[in-house]
C-alpha cells in the first residue's frame, strides 16, 4: 500500500512541476503574441496603401505588359516560399502545414525555400523535395528589416532572370485568436485588383517617371513589404497556437491532478483504515 501511495505522489509532483512550465509557456506566448498582433495591424494599413500604389501602375502600364505580370513561360517549376516555425509545442499548427504543402506543390518541378526550422527538418527528414540553397536568400522568421528587404530584391532577381514560372508563399493566415489557417499567397506574378474610380476616367492620373520605369523600382519594396508582412502574420498564428495548446495542457493537468488527489486520498483513507484494524487486532488478542 505504502509503494501504491508513494508512486501516486510522485506523479502528483511530476504533473505540477510540468504545470510550472506549461504555465510558463502560456504566459510568454501570450506577451509575444500581443507584440506580433500590434505588428500585424499596425502593417495593414501600409501593405494596404503599397498594393493600391502598386495596383495604379499596373492599371496605368497593363499587367499583360509587364514582365511581373505574367508567369515565366520558359520556366517549368514555382518557387515556393514554405513558412514554419522554428520551435514545436504549438499544437497542430506545422502538421497542418506539412499537408497543405503536399496538396499545393508538384515534388518534380517546384523549388522549396523553407523559412523556419521545423519546415527545413521535415523537408530534409521525408526527401524527395527540391531545395532553394539557402545561400540565394537567406530568410529566417528572425530576419531584420534590411534582410526582408534584400531577400524581397533577390526574388525579384530570380523571377527576372526567369528561373521560376511564379513565386508563392504557403503561411498560416491568421483569423481569430482560436482559429488559423495554412494559406496560400501569389507573390509573383502579380495579380492585384485596382477600384478605379470614376473620375479617373476624364482625370487620369499622371506618373513620372512612367509606370513603366516604377514598376521595377518599387517591386523590390513591394515583395519585401508583403512577404515581411506575411511572416508577422505566420508568428502571429504560431503564437496563438501555442497559447492555446499550453492552456489546453494547463487544464488537462488540472483535470489529471484532481483524479490523482482522489486516488491518494482513497489510497491513503484504507491505508489508516487497515492500520487502525490491524492495531485493533492486535490488542484484541493481547487480552
Amino acid at each position: 500500500m505504502a509503494l501504491g501511495l508513494n508512486k501516486t505522489k510522485r506523479r502528483i509532483a511530476s504533473i505540477r512541476s510540468t504545470q510550472k512550465i506549461t504555465k510558463a509557456m502560456e504566459m510568454v506566448a501570450t506577451v509575444k503574441l500581443k507584440r506580433f498582433k500590434d505588428a500585424h495591424f499596425a502593417q495593414e494599413e501600409y501593405l494596404n496603401s503599397l498594393r493600391l500604389a502598386m495596383g495604379s501602375l499596373f492599371a496605368a502600364e497593363g499587367q499583360e505588359e509587364s514582365i511581373y505580370g505574367k508567369p515565366n513561360g520558359q520556366a517549368e517549376g514555382d518557387l515556393v516560399v514554405f513558412i514554419t516555425s522554428d520551435l514545436g509545442l504549438c499544437a497542430a499548427y506545422n502538421s497542418n502545414l506539412f499537408r497543405f504543402l503536399d496538396e499545393k506543390i508538384d515534388k518534380e518541378k517546384d523549388v522549396i525555400l523553407p523559412v523556419g526550422e521545423k519546415g527545413l527538418s521535415h523537408l530534409l527528414h521525408e526527401g524527395g523535395y527540391s531545395l532553394l540553397e539557402k545561400e540565394d536568400i537567406p530568410l529566417r522568421l528572425s530576419s531584420t528589416h534590411k534582410e526582408v528587404q534584400e531577400s524581397g530584391e533577390k526574388l525579384k532577381k530570380l523571377f527576372e532572370e526567369g528561373r521560376f514560372r511564379s513565386i508563392r508563399i504557403l503561411y498560416t493566415r491568421y483569423v481569430n485568436s482560436l482559429r488559423f489557417e495554412p494559406s496560400e499567397s501569389v507573390l509573383l506574378p502579380i495579380g492585384l485588383d485596382y477600384p478605379k474610380s470614376p473620375e479617373e476616367d476624364y482625370c487620369p492620373p499622371l506618373f513620372e517617371p512612367s509606370p513603366k520605369e516604377l514598376i521595377p523600382l518599387l517591386m523590390g519594396q513591394y515583395l519585401s513589404g508583403v512577404l515581411g508582412g506575411l511572416l508577422d502574420e505566420s508568428q502571429l498564428s504560431e503564437q496563438a497556437s501555442r497559447r492555446n495548446a499550453m492552456d489546453s495542457a494547463n487544464d488537462n493537468a488540472e483535470e489529471l491532478l484532481k483524479q490523482l488527489s482522489v486516488e491518494y486520498n482513497k489510497a491513503r483513507q484504507a491505508s489508516i483504515t487497515q492500520e487502525i484494524t490491524e492495531v485493533v487486532a492486535g490488542a484484541g488478542n493481547a487480552k
